[in-house]
């Protein structure tokens, strides 16, 4: 009985939706650790992360997710006219100007559109429960389908930090999207929800009790609606055919590197490539390492690009 009252207050904690309160506390020590760190720039950069987003701005869209919630997306038009859409999905309990800020730059250059999506229980979309990913792939075929009736020429490439970088991989798996996915990166993604809270379930050392974590479990599929042992992510990596980049920083505690590993080495695409930076933690692989990262990154594009035409022109892969 002890288990389920401690879990019950632990599943909210976990996967309710922040407070605006909540929200702007979280932002402001993560600033004040840059400025507490002597990363001064850095700090204005992300403090400046919303303005700079906002004076870019195409537009602001909205769609309705499958059982009826408001999903707000931001969405930057490309001067080339381009066909393909890179789909940006944020961590757990983060935003896409806090994961996405600094490869802003890099992404607009390759001349491709940006939708950068509130996943469901963050920011601006409705939402009550985080379900790290087994809702929100839902989510994501809702914002291609709105895409695809925008432009039915339509590419997307998925690119996912943390929880969205697991999110992209099983939004692969959907029947909807094949004809028009010609690309994912994955960063700093885990294998499955259930595997995460394994790892992170660690308190002075001492691994929580099985029965403790099953407890939880249960608990979550009845608070939350999912079960966290829905899906993996090597599964889905497996069945996966187009170009992919897994990136993980070597320094990440939260989410281990040994997971992307996995991920890569599970992945069946002909085209795959595995970014380790050196020193990274959690979702701190481009600030470490820009300039190797950026090179991926249009690697990874150039690779797209020629899936993308190959898609137009009906081959199947």
């Amino acid at each position: 009985m002890i288990y389920k009252v401690i879990t019950s207050v632990m599943v909210d904690q976990l996967f309710k939706r922040q407070s605006p309160g909540s929200v702007k506390k979280h932002n402001r020590k993560f600033i004040e650790n840059l400025e507490k760190t002597g990363r001064h720039a850095l700090a204005e950069t992300f403090l400046h992360a919303e303005e700079t987003l906002d004076a870019a701005l195409s537009e602001e869209l909205t769609v309705k997710s499958f059982d009826g919630l408001s999903l707000y997306g931001r969405y930057y038009a490309s001067a080339a006219c381009s066909h393909i859409t890179f789909v940006l999905l944020h961590g757990y309990k983060g935003g896409c100007a806090r994961n996405f800020i600094l490869q802003f730059d890099a992404l607009k250059a390759l001349g491709a559109n940006i939708l950068m999506i509130d996943q469901r229980a963050h920011r601006k979309s409705e939402g009550k429960y985080i379900t790290f990913g087994a809702k929100e792939r839902y989510d994501v075929e809702e914002w291609i389908k709105l895409l695809l009736s925008r432009d039915p020429e339509t590419k997307v490439i998925l690119y996912g930090i943390s929880m969205g970088a697991s999110t992209a991989l099983i939004t692969s798996g959907l029947p909807s999207v094949k004809g028009c996915l010609c690309g994912i990166i994955a960063d700093c993604g885990f294998t499955s929800p259930a595997e995460e809270f394994r790892h992170l379930a660690v308190y002075k050392g001492k691994r929580a009790p099985e029965k403790f974590l099953e407890t939880g479990f249960e608990v979550t599929k009845k608070k939350a609606d999912f079960d966290v042992n829905a899906y993996s992510t090597e599964e889905f990596a497996k069945k996966l055919s187009v170009p992919a980049l897994f990136v993980h920083g070597a320094g990440d505690t939260f989410v281990p590197s040994s997971f992307t590993l996995r991920n890569y080495e599970a992945c069946a695409s002909p085209w795959k490539k595995l970014l380790i930076v050196d020193k990274a933690g959690h979702g701190g692989s481009f600030y470490h390492d820009s300039e190797r990262y950026t090179e991926e990154l249009k690697e990874l594009y150039a690779k797209a690009s020629e899936t993308a035409r190959a898609l137009s022109s009906g081959e199947s892969l």
